[in-house]
């Protein structure tokens, strides 16, 4: 007894579905981004007109968590670009200390 089977059909629903994921990511990034290209100007102009201390720590906080959320929205950007193998590789130098002290700021409150 011989089975043949036919994946033209498995392929193209496979094909279709990482079309829809590919979407799906590029256009929810898209969302995510404008309110946050909003906030951070905001942010910045806040900064120079609040003078008491826990103010600029609260504004610092925003600033510092709205960075993290479009970094995760970049790394998902990211994910599905090396799926779509047009991924591009940036070396980029950092001081850990900061990050460190930013992520204990945003913890700390």
């Amino acid at each position: 007894m011989i089975v043949v089977n036919d994946v033209t059909r498995i392929k193209e629903l496979e094909s279709y579905n990482f079309k829809v994921r590919s979407l799906f990511f590029s256009s929810i990034a898209h969302e995510l981004r404008t309110p946050l290209n909003s906030i951070f100007p905001m942010v910045d102009n806040l900064l120079r007109f609040v003078t008491d201390e826990r103010g600029l720590l609260y504004l610092k906080i925003i600033k510092n968590s709205s960075m993290h959320l479009s970094n995760l929205i970049e790394d998902a950007l990211d994910m599905s670009r090396i799926e779509n193998n047009r991924f591009e590789a940036n070396c980029d130098y950092f001081d850990i200390r900061n990050a460190v002290e930013e992520v204990a700021q945003i913890m700390e409150f």
